[in-house]
């Protein structure tokens, strides 16, 4: 199934046929998990807990299992993500003050592993 091509944070982009261009199979499931991570529960009108909001903890000393933990459980509710397949996740904060996450899933479609890095 297609979808909007939409990264969270960057703007619409064009298709190669001038219309908004589409992504499918395991870029679709990649957008919808970074939106995912990054939306603020509370923030979607239409379902209020959608959301880890991993942008709001910007700024919080990082506390790892925290973290960790709402990640692992924001990635069990989307449909993309094989759920019988474990989710490797590591969260490693820096001496600047940035957090790095790192993402192993497997995709229920393709079952391959894919990965994803998101720091905030």
């Amino acid at each position: 199934m297609n979808a909007i091509a939409h990264v969270m944070g960057a703007d619409l982009t064009l298709g190669a046929a001038g219309g908004l261009a589409v992504v499918s199979g395991a870029e679709a499931v990649r957008q919808r998990l970074l939106r995912r991570l990054c939306t603020n529960a509370g923030d979607y009108i239409w379902q209020m807990d959608y959301g880890a909001g991993l942008p709001s903890m910007v700024g919080d000393p990082a506390v790892v299992a925290m973290i960790r933990g709402v990640v692992v459980a924001q990635m069990a509710l989307e449909d993309g993500v094989d759920r019988t397949r474990p989710v490797d996740v590591t969260v490693v904060p820096d001496a600047d003050r940035i957090v790095r996450c790192s993402i192993v899933y497997t995709d229920v479609a393709t079952q391959e592993e894919q990965s994803m890095d998101i720091a905030f």
